[in-house]
């Protein structure tokens, strides 16, 4: 009936997530039970995406009643949000840092960098047609 969604970071390198500096949840569930479940566990231990063999788990449940508001690091924090069992709502977000050319060149992909010197070639060949014909 719910859904759930396993353990994860938000900024991921080699993905336009990167740019995530942090995260945020605010919960809207004013009538949330624990029988509701669907907590959010936040990961503490040394691992990203997976916990690392041989260590113990490390993390705490964040009950989402109405009113929680959930801030963390969006590259720094794994975090999961368990199965539930009945409807959950929640205003989510990332706070974002700027793009920069270091960013594009890193994520575009080689045809992204080939139609881009095209697109270079051809606006200075239309520059060089527009000052033949003014002069």
């Amino acid at each position: 009936q719910g859904g759930f969604y396993r353990r994860h970071r938000d900024a991921i390198p080699g993905s336009a997530s990167v740019l995530r500096c942090y995260s945020l949840l605010l919960y809207l569930n004013e009538n949330w039970t624990p029988e509701d479940e669907g907590q959010l566990r936040m990961h503490f231990d040394s691992g990203g995406d997976f916990l690392p063999e041989g260590e113990e788990p490390n993390y705490i449940d964040v009950e989402p009643k109405g009113g929680t508001l959930v801030l963390f690091k969006s590259d720094q924090v794994p975090h999961e949000v368990l199965d539930t069992k009945s409807q959950r709502a929640a205003v989510v977000g990332w706070y974002n840092r700027a793009v920069s050319a270091a960013d594009i060149s890193e994520l575009a992909s080689d045809e992204d960098k080939m139609r881009a010197g095209m697109l270079l070639v051809a606006a200075g060949l239309v520059t060089v047609g527009v000052v033949s014909l003014l002069t």
